[in-house]
This record gives structure tokens, sequence and C-alpha cells, in this order.
């Protein structure tokens, strides 16, 4: 079995390494581009994913590498990264410091570590398999909510439900939890770690948003599932929640 430990104390340092070029580019002038699927990206997401590809195949030359930015490489093999060089994009251009630089590991597929560096709010969450999720070295664990009536939630973009067919499911949401916020991005699961928020809904995401945050989650407590109640990362939506939420949740639909 793999040294995890040994393998997320390499990872983390590379992260936040990757997180400083991130935050170095934060509110100053930046030339912005739109990608092909309107989302925007910049100079800081192509540096700091080049950076941290570059430090994980050399500390890791037998993985793989997926990342936002720059597609696959040997994708095929038995331990795969994933790389999110920032998180909320959106935030990061206009000057909201809730974005993240995420870096998750794949084993055939499976989630086995996850970090989540948040460098504006100099925070780094952090887990792997069977060693806990821990911030800045306080343990986490999500909260005890039993019922979404009393829950306080967070949830993506509202246009972002509206595009997948979940506008219904959104308006549901709101009549049900206590509270709902819009505490978007890798910021809102941050919270579920946490315990300051009881579930986080993200309509749509790939593997690098989420990869991460599934390892996270699992190691804090929490479960994750898609739309349609799988526990997956192939799917295009992803839920993080406190265990005794999921039910509720998935009968929101």
């Amino acid at each position: 079995m793999p040294d995890y430990a040994d393998i997320l104390e390499q990872a983390t340092e590379i992260t936040e390494n990757g997180a400083r070029i991130a935050l170095s580019h934060f509110r100053q002038a930046l030339l912005i581009e739109n990608k092909a699927d309107g989302s925007p990206v910049t100079i800081a997401d192509r540096k700091t994913e080049e950076l941290l590809r570059h430090e994980l195949s050399r500390a890791f030359p037998d993985h793989g590498i997926v990342g936002e930015e720059f597609g696959e490489e040997s994708a095929d093999r038995e331990f795969v990264w994933t790389v999110d060089p920032i998180d909320g994009t959106c935030s990061f251009v206009r000057g909201i410091p809730l974005f993240g630089t995420l870096v998750g590991l794949l084993h055939r597929g499976e989630p086995v570590l996850g970090i989540a560096c948040m460098p504006a709010l100099d925070e780094t969450y952090v887990a792997a398999q069977g060693l806990g999720a821990y911030c800045d070295g306080m343990p986490l664990r999500v909260s005890s909510a039993q019922a979404l009536e009393s829950s306080f939630v967070s949830c993506g973009d509202s246009h972002a439900f509206e595009i997948v067919g979940k506008r219904d499911y959104l308006v549901s949401l709101c009549r049900n939890a206590r509270q709902v916020r819009g505490y978007s991005d890798c910021f809102g699961h941050t919270m579920v770690l946490r315990g300051a928020i009881d579930a986080m809904v993200d309509p749509f995401v790939s593997i690098w948003d989420i990869a991460p945050l599934a390892c996270l989650i699992q190691e804090a407590g929490g479960t994750y599932f898609s739309f349609d109640g799988e526990k997956s990362l192939q799917k295009k939506s992803f839920i993080t929640c406190n265990p005794a939420l999921k039910d509720e949740l998935l009968r929101l639909r």
C-alpha cells in the first residue's frame, strides 16, 4: 500500500507553491479570455497549472495527470493526479477571495487524496485515505444536522441549475432548507468539511473540480453523490453533505 502520508506531505507543498502563483496575480490587472465553454481563463490559471504539472511529474514520474487547462497526460495509469489551478476563476477575476487551488489523487479512478488550498484566506485543507481530514492541522468533521428543515445549505450558480434542467430542484431546496446561500465553488464544500454548513449542491462540475473534495469529504465523515444518487466522479453534478441529509436532498428531485 502506498505511503499516503508521505505523498500528501509532498503534494501539499507543491499545491501551496502553485497557489502562491495564483495569489500573486489576485486583484492585479489581468487579460481575461473566454474558453470554448464560455468560462473565463487567465494567465494565472495557466501559470499555476504549469507549475503544478511540472512539480507533480517530477515528484511522481510514474503517475498520470488530468488538468483543467492542459488536458490529460498518461491518464490510463494506476495513479492519476487531478489539477484545478484556480477553482472559482469568476470570483478570482472579480477580486473575491473565495477561490482555491485543487489537487487530487485517484487510484484506479477512486479518490484517495485531496488538497484544497485557499491562498487568499491562508487556509489549506488536506486529506488522504485512512488519515482523516485537516485544515492547517485542525481535524475536520461534518455537521451533525439530522433534518433539512433545520439545515444551512449552499449551492452553485443559479444559472447552472437552469442549464442542467434543475431549476425546480433549486426552488424546492430553498423552500425546504432552513437557509440557502450561494457560497459557490470549492469554498462551499470546505464549509461542509468544517461543519459550518450542512450541505453543498453543485449542479455542474468536472472531475478536477471534485476529485480532491471527494476524498476530503469522506475523511471528514461526510458523503458525496450526484443528483441521481450515485457516488461517482464521472457525473456532472456533485453534492456533499452530512450523510443524514442525503435521502432528503435526493427527494427534492
